[in-house]
């Protein structure tokens, strides 16, 4: 993965879509896919076969539909801007087609899906983490497969052992935490990280920073498993700032990585803020009223359970 230079998510073209969907159990419903690139066509064609109920139930077709729904949304063409609600609605509209949140089935179909995409290539994760990350806040059954998938990428990028898809208690984070020593991936996995940084912010976003009243409410999910630990956002929160700090000591150099280290440092700040932001309540029960000056900010006096987070003072 690390031969790979994408560094950003650039989209896919018309060609990945239709080799993705030529493997799907849908190729003999959509050799429109090879008479049109244009997006809004091919949205309503895909549109037509889920009004006459021609796509049926299965892990397997519906893995084609949801595939199909993921990358026209990323589809890269002239004048994204105008197209930009119709890809919206039809990808919900592909996620909500015969949904169906049994766990069983969504390992099912998140292995349909992972199939049909070569995360191999990391132009397709990038585009992939992108993609789960708009999707999540689309419905229920979006934000269950599009957290399933960002697990399963976390999962690829760090040999955790998942041995399913399914959604996951989000204190699994700090186990890849724990596998991802900072100052070595710098050094020796750069794109690697990269990747990484973008996939749990994903997860938080897909999950315990987004909205989570559906899964609880319509699924029912546990409360507890669906929220990330302040203790564990305090940890997450020291990894980036390793990170963060690495970086600014390395932006002097002028290499062939000079971008990606940049990008990394974009992402890294941008997870730390929204960490950072839902941490308040977690600072307010480390530091008494007394502790705060008159600007606001944390005294030089430390509180008693500094030993922990010596970090954030």
């Amino acid at each position: 993965m690390e031969a790979n230079l994408a560094i950003r998510p650039q989209g896919f073209d018309i060609e990945q879509v239709r080799q993705a969907v030529g493997k799907s159990y849908l190729r003999e419903k959509t050799e429109f896919m090879h008479s049109s690139d244009n997006v809004i066509e091919l949205i309503e064609a895909f549109g037509q076969l889920m009004s006459r109920e021609e796509i049926e139930f299965g892990a397997e077709p519906l893995a084609g539909l949801h595939v199909a729904g993921m990358m026209l949304f990323m589809l890269h063409h002239n004048d994204l801007a105008s197209t930009q609600v119709q890809r919206t609605l039809f990808m919900q509209r592909c996620f909500d087609y015969m949904a169906c949140t049994e766990e069983t089935h969504v390992h099912e179909l998140c292995t349909q899906i992972l199939s049909l995409l070569d995360l191999n290539q990391s132009d397709n994760m990038l585009n992939l983490i992108l993609c789960c990350r708009n999707a999540s806040t689309l419905g229920t059954m979006a934000q269950i497969v599009s957290s399933c998938l960002l697990w399963a990428m976390l999962d690829k990028l760090t040999d955790l052992g998942f041995d399913e898809y399914r959604l996951r208690p989000y204190s699994e984070l700090m186990m890849a935490i724990a596998m991802v020593n900072p100052l070595v991936y710098l050094q020796n996995y750069l794109h690697s990280l990269n990747l990484i940084v973008r996939v749990i912010a994903g997860l938080l976003i897909a999950g315990p920073y987004g909205s989570t009243e559906k899964l609880r409410n319509e699924v029912g999910v546990p409360q507890d498993m669906l929220e990330f630990p302040n203790a564990d956002a305090a940890v997450l929160f020291r990894w980036l700032n390793t990170i963060v700090e690495e970086l600014r000591d390395e932006l002097q150099l002028r290499d062939a990585h000079v971008q990606e280290r940049m990008i990394i440092l974009e992402t890294s700040c941008e997870l730390m803020k929204l960490v950072h932001a839902h941490l308040a309540e977690f600072y307010q029960r480390m530091y008494s009223i007394g502790d705060f000056e008159d600007d606001g900010f944390v005294s030089d006096q430390q509180c008693d359970n500094d030993t922990d987070f010596e970090w954030l003072l």
